[in-house]
């Protein structure tokens, strides 16, 4: 005999939800550092804090195209313009030095919640700023990155720096491409900060940070520096001093003193191994907090230490990041006692300072079960904006939460009516075919080896969007372990760890021009088996 069962937690019962969006390109921000103003840039998911200090003159604005390369290998990339530019207040005359500027960063970094070591990329005179931050406050740096850094030699005389800086425009075939990187940041710090500026192009034209450098080296930071082969400001003797004396990686690229304003994906690309191990470090490190934190959260209730363990220790991590620990515990209470065939548990929880309602459902999982899910709350007035689904293919269960808008309306005739089409369901195997309208543009990738591989879907978010992918992997015999769905803006970004092959061609021809009704080869298609 089939059951559920359909409860609707208030607010004071409730959990809140906290997005995470895989945000490529930065956004603007002012806050207050040391009581002085500051503006930063900042993007990414949450993924490994990067640090990013521009050069002499310029901003975060220049380098966004750099950073953004950055973000798409999954960082939390921030660009704060350094005192003097960018908007940023000056240093106070006291601390106009190399060591304020790093103690200025180090401030930052507390203002806007890094908690954690940093990679920590510096160019130019960002570059010097870095060695002293590192050099400094070892404990705030992960990694260190030195593009072009200035700090080996102090004896350039003021013109050749200017004269080095106004050849950096030839070739020609480059100077449009860095005029546009520049012009924005250049032109503004000159009007608004002239002072400032030439107070800091002193302080890079006179960097001689060797006995810094050699302290570093002590520290255990590690450091990668590069620069490039048409370098007309740093000289390579300056560069090769640096390297040496901190005993750093060192990699030479094509380009002038700014070759990651001309050509970022060459950044992106020369950084892209330093970058990927730092991701995976950093999500390896989460999903062991966030495994911890979870069955710290359960202590106490009706699960045992066996039954949490059990649970926890084989869910995915992709799952385990998608939402807060203590989201992920109060989902978990649901799947014991053991769920019995045709059983469904389903839980509403109004998120607090919203209208949004959190939906969770419990069930034994089988093929096309999260399809008939979204289908079901779709078909019932309610707008799915975040999901995420985990399986455990041992105990035969399924875990679904959805964030959905539409039901803080519901009385409990409605919620009752819901439950009542959810017990249908499973007891039937059936569900309303998903119905979508035309989507344009669709990005559907395939990442992976062999059968398991991580899908990623990003389309305009309309009713029935999910509903429709999942019904896809059902006729294509593809299973779904794990899913991470999220919507922002109009658009959603949905990722899939499943296992079968998935065409990706396919799936975008699909949701571009979907069939009338819903899907050709699903729309009759039973969801048993």
């Amino acid at each position: 005999m089939a059951s559920y069962s359909l409860c609707v937690a208030t607010s004071g019962g409730g959990t809140r939800s906290r997005a995470v969006h895989s945000e490529e390109y930065l956004t603007w921000h002012r806050t207050s550092v040391a009581g002085r103003r500051a503006v930063y840039g900042v993007g990414g998911a949450d993924g490994p804090p990067v640090v990013f200090l521009h050069g002499w003159a310029l901003g975060s604005h220049a380098y966004k195209r750099a950073i953004r390369r950055l973000t798409t290998r999954g960082c939390r990339a921030f660009a704060p313009a350094l005192p003097s530019f960018g908007g940023t207040a000056n240093l106070p005359p006291t601390s106009m030095n190399l060591d304020g500027y790093a103690d200025w960063v180090a401030s930052f970094m507390s203002e806007v919640g890094i908690v954690e070591p940093a990679l920590v990329i510096g160019h130019s005179l960002g570059g010097g700023v870095a060695i002293k931050l590192a050099r400094n406050r070892p404990e705030l740096v992960r990694y260190l990155v030195l593009l072009n850094p200035i700090g080996g030699v102090n004896a350039r005389r003021p013109w050749d720096w200017a004269i080095g800086f106004g050849r950096e425009f030839w070739p020609v075939s480059e100077a449009w491409e860095l005029m546009q990187a520049m012009r924005g940041d250049l032109v503004m710090n000159f009007l608004r900060n002239p002072l400032g500026l030439a107070g800091a192009g002193l302080l890079a034209q006179r960097a001689d940070l060797r006995a810094d450098l050699a302290e570093l080296k002590s520290s255990g930071v590690p450091v990668l520096a590069l620069t490039s082969d048409r370098d007309r400001i740093i000289p390579r003797s300056a560069f090769e001093a640096v390297c040496d004396t901190v005993g750093a990686d060192r990699r030479v690229v094509s380009g002038g003193h700014a070759w990651l304003l001309v050509d970022p994906d060459s950044f992106g690309e020369v950084l892209a191994s330093t970058i990927d191990v730092q991701v995976a470090e950093h999500e390896a490190s989460r999903v062991a907090d966030r495994r911890s934190e979870v069955e710290r959260l359960l202590e106490g209730t009706h699960l045992s230490k066996r039954e949490v363990k059990a649970l926890v220790e084989s869910a995915a991590p992709l799952w385990l990041l998608s939402e807060s620990a203590a989201a992920l515990a109060s989902d978990l209470v649901l799947c014991r006692p053991t769920l019995q065939k045709g059983e469904i548990r389903a839980l509403a929880r109004h998120i607090e300072s919203s209208t949004l309602v959190r939906v969770t459902i419990a069930a034994r999982d089988r093929r096309g079960l999260l399809a008939d899910s979204a289908a079901v709350l779709t078909a019932s007035g309610l707008s799915i904006s975040n999901a995420s689904a985990a399986t455990w293919p041992r105990q035969h269960l399924a875990l679904h939460s959805f964030i959905v808008g539409g039901g803080f309306q519901f009385d409990d005739a409605a919620w009752d009516a819901l439950g009542e089409r959810l017990r249908t369901m499973v007891a039937t195997g059936t569900a309303p075919s998903p119905i979508l309208r035309a989507l344009r543009p669709v990005e559907a990738t395939v990442q992976g080896i062999g059968d398991r591989s991580m899908v990623k879907v990003v389309a305009p978010d309309e009713p029935g969007l999910l509903a429709t992918i999942c019904r896809y992997f059902q006729v294509h015999d593809i299973n779904i372990e794990t899913l991470q769905a999220r919507t922002r803006d109009g658009i959603a970004r949905l990722n899939f760890l499943v296992i079968g092959s998935v065409d990706a061609e396919g799936l975008e021809a699909l949701l571009e021009q979907p069939p009338a009704g819903a899907m050709a080869a699903g729309a009759a298609v039973p969801s048993t088996g």
